[in-house]
């Protein structure tokens, strides 16, 4: 048996039984290829939308939080791989770096910590007689694909971390305190990674994660680089 055939037999062990499957076992997969990869941003959305929703709905139709939950944070493991591989692909690397791998791996393990709050709260939630579990459901999952957005942006900023770009965009409803103090700034792309303030989703900005803010990164041809 493969390592392929066998880490996909584990996750469906792990399905059946109601076991929390570990980050690393996720990595491992990802790696030789148990999940199949998606190359364009809209797909990547529209999965990871879909597999957000399916399991947490799932969890509120009833049964044990193990398999929903380790549905959501595989979701969230081969969303954020997949997006995080386009962006550095789109910028022109070949295979990322380190750090930038090392990036990665810190910030799906900070995710998964937020989906694991999610569940407590959805666990809360569910002992609320006739709550309206969907409408709460598609929110959430509404928010949580907004971080594709920023892995994407983050790998193809360090992807092309040498290309000079300026902080443009418009300040919308409201701006925040960061994006004002950046807005005109033309550096290196490393030079905004380094402070994660890659708009509209850098965790560095104060409007994190978007929504309040309309600004982008540009290059010198007048083209914007980030989404």
């Amino acid at each position: 048996m493969t390592i392929r055939e066998t880490l996909t037999d584990a996750f469906q062990y792990a399905d059946r039984n109601g076991i929390e499957v570990p980050l690393g076992l996720y990595t491992r997969a990802r790696k030789v290829g148990v999940f199949k990869a998606q190359e364009d941003i809209g797909e990547i959305n529209a999965a990871y939308h879909n597999a957000v929703t399916e399991s947490l709905v799932t969890y509120f139709e009833g049964g044990t939080v193990a398999g929903p939950r380790n549905k959501f944070r595989q979701s969230t493991t081969e969303a954020f791989y997949d997006a995080f591989y386009l962006g550095w692909k789109d910028g022109g690397g070949g295979v990322p770096d380190e750090d930038g791998l090392a990036w990665l791996q810190a910030r799906i393990s900070q995710e998964l910590g937020f989906v694991d709050m999610l569940f407590q709260q959805a666990k809360e939630l569910r002992k609320e007689p006739d709550f309206d579990f969907f409408s709460w459901v598609t929110a959430r999952a509404d928010g949580y694909i907004r971080t594709v957005k920023e892995i994407y942006n983050s790998a193809f900023v360090r992807s092309s971390k040498d290309i000079m770009v300026t902080f443009v965009g418009d300040d919308g409803a409201e701006s925040c305190t960061d994006c004002q103090q950046y807005k005109g700034k033309r550096h290196k792309m490393s030079w905004f990674a380094s402070r994660n303030a890659i708009p509209p989703f850098g965790t560095g900005l104060e409007c994190h994660p978007g929504g309040r803010c309309q600004h982008y990164l540009m290059n010198d041809k007048g083209e914007a680089v980030t989404l």
